[in-house]
């Protein structure tokens, strides 16, 4: 009896050390600092082995947007096994990036985060890509609401309020000379009077 007794103290012994030790990996936020950049360090894992939780990505304090801090953990991954931030469209990653290049056109990432994007080799919008990135029908409401308040579609190219709109519709004009604007969208820019000439 006091054998068997010796065997179940040290199995309940064993179990409650397993379990510290499993508890000791769940991951908590903590401050670090560097002498070049302060950044939160974020350590990742769930006890699945001591080397998933000793594995931690740094987003720099200095990030702001929501969207930024979301994807950095993946942007740095990216990089680390394609060399590259530049996330493919076709996942939630993906579609965070294609999210931070609005922003970035919308003037609504600080200098900080822009110049830290680029230094990793992060791709943003050139202007000839507003138009493919941006959602049509999303961009035409805004152009609506631009006539409606001004009375005129002869958005300035660099309209500070939206820039995004006045690259897209430079690019509606400039696609449209070539041809290479879908009837299906000249039809209903043609069914609201838009100016497919520019008098700016």
């Amino acid at each position: 009896m006091m054998i068997h007794r010796t065997s179940l103290v040290l199995a309940a012994t064993a179990a409650l050390a397993t379990l510290s030790v499993a508890t000791a990996f769940i991951a908590e936020p903590v401050q670090t600092a560097s002498p070049t950049r302060r950044v939160r360090s974020i350590k990742l894992g769930f006890a699945a082995s001591p080397s998933d939780a000793e594995k931690s990505i740094n987003v720099p304090s200095f990030v702001a947007s929501p969207v930024l801090a979301q994807v950095y953990p993946a942007l740095i991954a990216h990089i680390k096994e394609y060399g590259n931030p530049n996330i493919p469209l076709g996942s939630t990653d993906g579609k965070r990036c294609k999210t931070l290049r609005r922003l970035h056109f919308q003037n609504k990432l600080t200098d900080d985060e822009v110049a830290h994007l680029t230094e990793l080799g992060f791709r943003f919008h050139s202007f000839e890509d507003v138009y493919y990135e941006c959602d049509f029908d999303e961009m035409l409401a805004k152009l609506i609401d631009y006539h409606e308040e001004f009375d005129t579609y002869q958005i300035p190219k660099k309209y500070d309020p939206d820039p995004e709109l006045g690259a897209w519709v430079t690019m509606l004009r400039r696609l449209h000379r070539t041809e290479d604007l879908p009837q299906i969208e000249v039809d209903k820019l043609d069914a609201l009077g838009f100016e497919w000439i520019s008098t700016r």
